[in-house]
């Protein structure tokens, strides 16, 4: 019995392999066969689902007309005509060149097809300028040249420019307080930042000091000078500027102004400040609960080194068109809407500052 168990077992094992191979040598004559049909079957079944899913409503067009009526070519339309007064303006739009052109093609469309209030808010900006290429060096007693944006440069709104040979040093520290202040007078002013004051509150003392020009060391984990603007940060008319030159140095090289005796510095920056008018463009709606205001804004300048169509043509071409868009359609809000196109943010958010003040 033991062995006929065996053999039956044997019969069994043997005609398992013959069904395997069976079913291998059928799988290998019918994979391609029933993996095309799978693809289709897939691709049947996406199509479908695209279908359906298309077919289903998003909103309704009646109730909420206004989610179909802003036109991207309309946009695009408006970032052409911003390009084109960059192309006129010595390829910008900045508060400088050609902003103003910029608020006068936004003002225009609002009148002739919006329905607003429109007004214009002119204040004055500041405008800093590197011209030349900054020289900064030392006699300690050898002499040493730095290198621009390598181991200093020029702060913005640093000063106009100046030429200074062979100055004194005076090492001044963090500089908040006249009291902590050595002899300046007729000397570069070597400090450093502190937490206790801004740095055109230290600049700006040393300058009323009598210091000729300031140079801020940086911490040793800044592998680079700094290019932060030297200047109040809601700077408004009336507000005091740098006229000497600021500028900012690694630590290694603050550590050569501050360390050896007799040091003598030599700089020369060609930059200069200028304070010009430019404006905000201000769209107060003419319907809606004005105790309920929603602002849109968005800044209209661009730097001075481009045209500024994605920073932010992008965002003021979209402000202008959704207003225009809502105007179309005689769309009637709850809250007051108001949308604003603003000037000279590049140059620090004073157009926003302005309006807001």
């Amino acid at each position: 019995r033991s062995h006929n168990s065996s053999n039956i077992s044997g019969n069994q094992q043997t005609y398992s392999a013959d069904s395997d191979s069976s079913a291998g040598a059928w799988w290998a004559s019918r994979s391609r066969d029933v993996l095309s049909l799978f693809t289709v079957l897939l691709l049947l079944g996406a199509g479908l689902g695209i279908w359906v899913y298309g077919t289903l409503p998003t909103s309704d067009h009646d109730e909420h007309p206004h989610e179909y009526a802003l036109s991207t070519a309309r946009i695009h339309e408006h970032l052409e005509r911003l390009e084109d007064i960059a192309g006129q303006h010595n390829g910008s739009r900045s508060v400088a060149t050609g902003h103003a052109a910029s608020a006068d093609y936004v003002v225009a469309q609002l009148r002739a097809h919006g329905n607003c209030d429109v007004h214009v808010q002119r204040f004055k900006s500041p405008v800093w300028t590197a011209n030349g290429e900054p020289r900064l060096s030392v006699r300690a007693p050898v002499r040493v040249d730095f290198i621009h944006e390598a181991d200093f440069g020029v702060m913005r709104y640093g000063g106009n420019g100046a030429n200074i040979a062979d100055a004194p040093v005076a090492v001044v520290g963090a500089a908040c307080a006249a009291a902590d202040v050595g002899d300046v007078s007729g000397k570069v002013a070597v400090a450093r930042a502190s937490s206790h004051c801004t740095a055109f509150e230290a600049a700006f003392l040393l300058e009323q000091l009598g210091a000729r020009a300031v140079v801020f060391v940086r911490a040793a984990r800044y592998a680079a000078p700094s290019r932060a603007r030297v200047r109040i940060v809601d700077w408004k008319e009336g507000d005091p500027l740098m006229t000497v030159p600021v500028l900012s140095v690694t630590h290694s090289a603050g550590q050569l102004l501050e360390g050896a005796d007799g040091v003598r510095v030599s700089i020369a920056t060609d930059t200069r400040i200028d304070v010009v008018e430019t404006r905000n463009v201000v769209c107060v709606g003419r319907t809606g609960d004005a105790a309920h205001t929603v602002l849109v804004g968005a800044h209209l300048d661009s730097v001075a080194a481009g045209a500024g169509i994605n920073d932010n043509g992008s965002g003021a071409a979209t402000a202008l068109e959704i207003h225009l868009t809502l105007a179309r359609i005689r769309f009637r809000p709850n809250s007051r809407l108001v949308f604003a196109w603003w000037g000279a943010e590049e140059d620090g958010l004073l157009g926003s500052r302005h309006f807001a003040r």
